[in-house]
């Protein structure tokens, strides 16, 4: 028997993970007053130069959640940008950007940056969410 606390795969203390946890959640707060992003009464508001990708056609961001949805956004067009619920419907996993892509890391399934279905197990394609520009910001509502 040892006297030294037990740690988990990557070799880190229960006290470690959690000191981490909370720095984590220290930083997500930070990030979300900064003025890139801000929530309120059932609407995600971006500004949309606080993210780089978002500068040019094509490009995607993660760019925060709105009551409880991980949300993506593409640009579409010179104006244009199209927000997405990162969920998969298949199995609910949470999408990520993979080049052109968004990719669900449970069973695969492959989306356009669109978030139309282009193969997998998924019924379905990215549900988009409601979206308005105005003055450089994106506000988007379920």
């Amino acid at each position: 028997m040892t006297d030294s606390p037990a740690t988990d795969s990557n070799g880190l203390t229960r006290r470690q993970a959690l000191t981490a946890a909370a720095a984590l959640c220290g930083f997500g707060a930070v990030a979300l007053s900064s003025g890139a992003v801000a929530q309120a009464s059932g609407t995600l508001r971006v500004q949309l130069s606080q993210f780089p990708a978002l500068k040019r056609v094509g490009g995607a961001a993660v760019v925060g959640s709105l009551n409880g949805v991980q949300v993506g956004v593409v640009r579409t067009g010179r104006s244009k940008y199209v927000a997405l619920d990162r969920s998969c419907p298949h199995a609910g996993g949470i999408v990520m950007q993979s080049g052109s892509q968004w990719v669900c890391p449970l069973h695969g399934s492959r989306f356009d940056l669109d978030g139309d279905k282009v193969s997998g197990v998924t019924p379905s394609g990215l549900r988009r969410l409601k979206s308005r520009l105005s003055g450089g910001f994106l506000t988007i509502s379920g």
